[in-house]
């Protein structure tokens, strides 16, 4: 099971913009509304993938607990690439977690540029890089 969650607003559309591209990928997301992260989501998770680096210690300030399996798509992505095959999430964190320093979430590149209240082509942006990360990670995973 996937869900969408973030940190703003809880029961909101998404933006109209966002939903215009994704639309123009073949994706409908007009019924969808957001999800506001909260501490029982985060312990019922397998794995969290963040938008941002600074999504790491959010979470982690929701839920202590939830730091070993909160992982920014980027890195999930970066880590992927040195691994063969298809692996479980427990592999992927257990990789992750090996050398972990926690104030790499706020100094290293492991962000997806945020198109909220930007342009369309931001969004397209944002749209089309979401897509093939997720592809690499989720694609990859058991």
């Amino acid at each position: 099971m996937f869900r969408s969650a973030g940190f703003l607003t809880q029961d909101e559309p998404c933006p109209a913009l966002l939903l215009r591209a994704l639309r123009e990928v073949g994706v409908d997301a007009s019924a969808h509304r957001s999800y506001r992260l909260d501490p029982a989501s985060l312990e019922a998770a397998d794995i969290v993938l963040t938008m941002e680096g600074q999504h790491v210690p959010s979470a982690t300030r929701l839920h202590r607990p939830a730091f070993t399996k909160v992982v920014p798509l980027k890195e999930a992505a970066d880590v992927m690439g040195f691994l063969p095959g298809r692996l479980a999430v427990s592999d992927l964190l257990d990789e992750v977690n090996r050398s972990r320093d926690p104030r790499t979430y706020l100094s290293k590149g492991w962000d997806v540029a945020d198109p909220y209240k930007r342009k369309l082509r931001d969004y397209r942006r944002a749209v089309a890089e979401i897509d093939e990360l997720v592809g690499q990670v989720v694609g990859r995973l058991l």
